[in-house]
């Protein structure tokens, strides 16, 4: 559930279809995700779950993967 808003997301900003998006998708221009596409990520991410994510949190994203198990770990400490 958590993947499919995350990819959803992500996939809305750099303007794909969500399911070319895996948990492995890396968050480079490699992909064509920008910095600032990170951070519309983030800021959505923020809004969709309620949650904070800390900016030192941020650098540590490589893959949508790292946010998605960032996300869960904060909804488990609820």
């Amino acid at each position: 559930m958590i993947f499919q808003n995350v990819a959803k997301i992500l996939a809305e900003i750099i303007d794909i279809d969500d399911e070319d998006i895996t948990l492995e998708t890396e968050l480079t221009n490699e992909f064509g995700i920008k910095a600032v596409d990170v951070a519309k990520l983030v800021i959505e991410c923020e809004k969709k779950f309620k949650i904070t994510i800390q900016d030192e949190d941020v650098h540590n994203f490589r893959c949508v993967n790292d946010i998605v198990e960032y996300i869960e770990r904060i909804q488990a400490d609820w």
